[in-house]
């Protein structure tokens, strides 16, 4: 798994450092926790329809539906102001999520089985802006975020459908 930060500073230097990508993953772990207890993770990524569904009701937020060249596009507007993307191949899999807000999302909810590549990141606490880049097991994350402004993506690159632009298809 590889990992990798870029923090830019005042001077608009960029500096690689590991201690804000742990930060990120702290709290999307704390987060996740806090907002996960005591319900069942559903299989999001890489899930099918029915673990949208299951995300709209545990998430409690309304969706609306777009369809794509791609598939569909399944939009989840969250009470706590974060807005989700939920990206279904024609074949009926989820292979990507994106999600924009003023916090994290629950990622343990979003990210389903592939969560576990996540939380086995060693974390220490760090302020600031940052962005991490995260490559797993077939799980790529790219993330960035800063008090009240958190946005994101994750897709799994085996269920990306083939002729899919991923840059041109998340938002």
């Amino acid at each position: 798994m590889t990992v990798s930060v870029g923090c830019y500073g005042a001077r608009g230097m960029t500096v690689t450092m590991v201690k804000l990508a742990r930060a990120l993953v702290a709290t999307s772990i704390v987060l996740s926790s806090c907002l996960g207890a005591g319900r069942d993770a559903q299989a999001t990524l890489g899930g099918d329809l029915a673990s949208v569904a299951a995300n709209q009701q545990h998430l409690g937020g309304a969706r609306q539906i777009q369809k794509l060249a791609s598939g569909e596009r399944h939009e989840l507007q969250l009470p706590s102001g974060i807005v989700v993307h939920e990206y279904l191949s024609p074949a009926g899999a989820v292979y990507a999520i994106t999600w924009r807000g003023p916090t994290m999302p629950d990622l343990r909810e979003l990210l389903g089985p592939y969560f576990a590549q996540l939380a086995r990141r060693d974390s220490y606490p760090h302020d600031g802006h940052h962005r991490m880049t995260m490559t797993g097991s077939d799980l790529e994350i790219r993330a960035s975020g800063h008090r009240r402004s958190f946005a994101g993506r994750a897709w799994v690159p085996s269920l990306v459908p083939p002729g899919v632009n991923l840059d041109a298809t998340l938002d």
